[in-house]
């Protein structure tokens, strides 16, 4: 089973891809202050923050796996299937109440 996702390219494209949106979105959202479809309305800064290091845990949450895929034997690949799930479940932003 692990061995085809290793062979199938679209997966990998389309895992890659949404990887670097997630990353570009993350750092639109730190580096940008107005909106770019509506300029004249400036969300608050605290808001563009947390929705960037959200974006931000995705795209590590998608990184780490891609070694997975690719140096991994297919004895090793269940363990660190594990470890790459539980790492992902650390990942989870809690947000504050008010």
């Amino acid at each position: 089973m692990y061995e085809q996702i290793r062979e199938d390219t679209l997966f990998i494209i389309f895992y890659s891809g949404v990887m670097v949106v997630a990353l570009i979105a993350s750092c639109y959202l730190l580096f940008r202050r107005s909106n770019a479809i509506a300029p004249e309305i400036t969300p608050p800064v605290r808001l563009r923050r947390w929705v960037a290091a959200f974006f931000a845990a995705i795209t590590l949450n998608h990184l780490w796996y891609m070694p997975i895929f690719f140096l991994s034997s297919s004895e090793d690949i269940m363990m660190n299937d594990l470890v790459g799930g539980l790492l992902d479940s650390m990942t989870v932003l809690r947000t504050p109440r008010h």
